[in-house]
């Protein structure tokens, strides 16, 4: 089934679509391999592995479509992507939108701040105004050639304007046609009723661990009335700290001993990589070819 409609068909049901998030394809497969629906892209983990650099829109739409579309084609679930501003104004929004679709691309989320945008956690945001982000996930919703291409519009608002204001620009977003609206860094879970109270939309929770948004069970989510939730960074955040660890031990005892138990055997990787199902494709071709 198209990946697309299964993403849609995820929005219809009663149970709350978990997305964890991930900066690669390696990634992406594990995702798959423990047996979750949907993938998340991070836009914030892209530009830590793919440069070293903070989320602070160094990573360029080119880029950030490249990495997009080595983890589809790694998978076979939908994948969400960070399209973060939408890169410029409504024609580079209407670029965009053709771009992630093109790559294969299942949802995107554009956000209200100015181009160069800043990770939603930083201090200091700053936002275009509420017309032209509304005008903005219009042309996005306009753009997009496949009706099942969702397009999420997010507001980060609330940190600097007030959670009122993030409301008055997710409704606005929803009455453009956006299919989701995500509301970034509300604070208490008062809010986040108050946000599923006057909000008739799907709505997304980005539950970024370690900061200040309330951490929530993904079945609290669902029962308050949110309809996806993204862990966006919860595996770049783990890879960084283990890496980390490992590298500092490796350094100090010049081996990597106290790591053994915890590392994935190279059986077990390549399994992961689908490396038998490769050679067996290998293999099948090569008869077809003998025998043809």
């Amino acid at each position: 089934m198209d990946r697309r409609k299964v993403l849609r068909n995820l929005l219809q049901q009663e149970r709350i679509i978990v997305a964890p998030g991930c900066h690669d394809a390696l990634g992406a497969k594990i995702i798959e391999k423990v047996g979750f629906d949907v993938a998340y892209m991070t836009g914030n983990g892209v530009s830590a592995s793919l440069i070293g650099k903070p989320d602070i829109g160094l990573v360029t739409m080119p880029e950030m479509v490249s990495r997009a579309r080595g983890i589809v084609s790694a998978v076979n679930l939908p994948v969400i992507c960070d399209a973060d501003t939408g890169y410029g104004n409504i024609n580079n929004v209407i670029r965009t939108v053709e771009e992630y679709e093109a790559a294969g691309v299942s949802a995107i989320h554009i956000e209200d701040q100015i181009t160069p945008k800043k990770c939603g956690a930083m201090d200091g945001l700053k936002y275009i105004s509420k017309d032209e982000h509304v005008a903005k996930i219009r042309a996005a919703v306009t753009a997009r050639q496949d009706k099942n291409f969702l397009i999420i519009a997010r507001t980060d608002s609330r940190v600097s304007m007030g959670l009122e204001e993030a409301i008055s620009r997710g409704k606005a977003c929803a009455d453009a046609g956006a299919d989701i609206i995500y509301i970034e860094m509300l604070e208490t879970v008062d809010e986040l009723k108050e946000v599923a109270r006057k909000i008739d939309a799907p709505l997304m929770y980005d539950m970024l661990e370690n900061t200040r948004v309330p951490y929530m069970n993904v079945k609290e989510l669902q029962n308050i009335g949110y309809k996806l939730v993204i862990f966006p960074l919860s595996s770049t955040f783990l890879y960084a700290e283990t890496t980390m660890r490992l590298m500092s031990s490796l350094k100090e005892t010049g081996t990597t001993a106290e790591f053994l138990d915890k590392m994935m055997t190279i059986h077990d990787y390549e399994e992961l990589l689908g490396l038998q199902q490769i050679k067996q494709r290998e293999k099948t071709l090569i008869n077809e070819q003998m025998t043809g």
